[in-house]
């Protein structure tokens, strides 16, 4: 299993490296005794900002588990910052982002609004480390990209402010839900909301992973960038994030005002985006989980080692060259108990049949507890399958039942973990049209749908030969419910009606 010290000793490493005689404040929420300076554990501030504003530049703020949830700071804007490194000093946790947290809150209204409070804003030269920034917003500013209403999660001045090895989720901006402007390192970038930029926006990453990220504006539905907008990522994933159109899931990145210049590089993405080294996001990057992948992605030992640096968000050192991505495949630390569970997606054990021109696929979601290097999916009607994480779709083009295996693998567990559900293939069953009803509007019937079956509603005026169908309605995509149509046509003659079901 990963150890919570190595993740520490690298943490002290990679500060103390550069900060030899340089001077550590302390913060813990459990302190009885907080005395400036906070100079050791007995003394430790309860609040990060006040150990801030008692430390010098080139001074290091070392805090301790908790969730950092009260005070707050206006710096030039409108926005209210949980936490302000207003000066060139590192602010880092003892044991990483799933330990200690620092938390904004959105405007009760409006998620972004007058309310609201970002987690942190960076100065040039400031550091922040291993923290989970959640739940932070800022103004709606009007959309104009300023301080005030960019980086809901984090606000950096310039480049020169670093975060890195950190959680950025569930925080909401205009301009870059997750983050503004700054360097990104190392870290993870999920379920962020923006306009511009649903992870980041106008910042550099490099070997992060921005998964599952909105854009939406209130005028256009749609905005630009469900994973970043206007950035530099390098030796990263970015997929599947949302712009909000129609057809969603297809804008991780926007480049404004070039969006063809190379701004990615040693990166998996869909669309390919231009660039050196980068890797379309058509096939599975093999997550075996938000952010881990499996030994077989083909993320892993994909990136450059130009642009590594620390260590992966567990703590651990990265390859040569390193893996794309927030996370490094440390094959010795696969390790331990592992167990497995499997979710038919929609809840849909009863599937229809696939055909020419007719994609009915079953989605699957593997559950994995415990740290698996791969896995395999075996859906009962051909080979093991490698090449996927733990989400699986397959379709099947002949009736029967048929067994679907995940399998989980590690050093401990060589034969693998597995689990299984049951899929009945079916033929779609003849409509049954009933309870016909005369309305205001028209003229109503129903009958009982399946799930993904696709029905073609015709009617025709007579049924002397030959009969002339006309369509009503066509491929109308099924449900396990009730189907109602609805003929609107006003009409004194009779009409009939059929249902054809592939």
């Amino acid at each position: 299993m990963k150890s919570r010290y190595r993740q520490l000793a690298a943490v002290f490493l990679s500060l103390f490296a550069f900060n030899t005689s340089a001077t550590v404040l302390y913060v813990s929420l459990s302190s009885t005794n907080p005395i400036p300076p906070y100079t050791n554990w007995a003394t430790a501030a309860t609040s990060i900002q006040d150990a801030i504003d008692t430390a010098a530049a080139g001074e290091i703020v070392m805090v301790t588990n908790g969730v950092y949830a009260t005070g707050g700071r206006v710096m030039p804007g409108t926005v209210t910052n949980r936490v302000v490194l207003d000066k060139a000093l590192t602010v880092v946790s003892i044991n990483g982002y799933a330990a200690t947290v620092i938390q904004g809150a959105w405007d009760p209204v409006s998620t972004n609004g007058p309310g609201a409070v970002r987690c942190a804003w960076l100065t040039n030269g400031a550091v922040l480390s291993g923290f989970t920034l959640e739940n932070g917003a800022t103004s709606t500013g009007g959309f104009v990209g300023g301080s005030s209403d960019s980086g809901g999660g984090v606000w950096c001045a310039s480049t020169n402010s670093v975060v890195s090895n950190c959680l950025l989720t569930n925080n909401s901006a205009i301009y870059g839900g997750g983050m503004a402007n700054g360097t990104l390192n190392n870290s993870l970038v999920a379920y962020n909301l923006a306009a511009y930029g649903g992870g980041a926006c106008d910042a550099t990453l490099n070997n992060c992973t921005v998964v599952n990220n909105l854009c939406v504006t209130p005028f256009l539905g749609g905005g630009f960038g469900g994973g970043t907008y206007n950035c530099v990522v390098r030796n990263s994933i970015v997929i599947d994030n949302s712009d909000y159109f129609i057809l969603g899931n297809m804008d991780d990145y926007y480049y404004d005002p070039s969006y063809f210049s190379e701004r990615y590089s040693y990166s998996y993405s869909f669309p390919l985006s231009f660039g050196t080294g980068n890797i379309n996001g058509t096939n599975s990057s093999q997550f075996l989980d938000l952010f881990h992948i499996a030994t077989t992605s083909p993320c892993r030992s994909a990136g450059s080692a130009l642009y590594a640096s620390g260590t992966d968000l567990d703590g651990e050192p990265w390859a040569n060259p390193p893996s794309m991505g927030c996370d490094e495949v440390a094959v010795s630390n696969l390790v331990g108990p592992l167990s497995v569970d499997l979710l038919v997606i929609a809840n849909q054990t009863n599937l229809l049949v696939s055909g020419p021109g007719l994609l009915r696929v079953g989605f699957f979601q593997g559950i994995i507890t415990g740290r698996a290097a791969y896995v395999t999916w075996s859906f009962g009607d051909g080979p093991t399958f490698t090449n996927f994480g733990t989400a699986g779709d397959h379709q099947w083009t002949n009736v029967g039942d048929y067994t679907v295996t995940f399998t989980a693998y590690n050093n401990d567990n060589p034969a693998g973990v597995s689990t299984n559900i049951l899929i009945h293939v079916l033929l779609p069953d003849v409509p049954q049209l009933q309870s016909p009803v005369l309305l205001t509007n028209g003229f109503q019937f129903q009958f009982a749908g399946q799930w993904s079956a696709y029905y073609n509603i015709q009617y025709t005026t007579n049924l002397a030969p030959p009969v002339v169908w006309q369509t009503l309605k066509t491929n109308y995509f099924g449900t396990d419910g009730v189907e109602r149509i609805l003929d609107p046509t006003p009409t004194d003659r009779a009409r009939f009606y059929r249902v054809g079901v592939q």
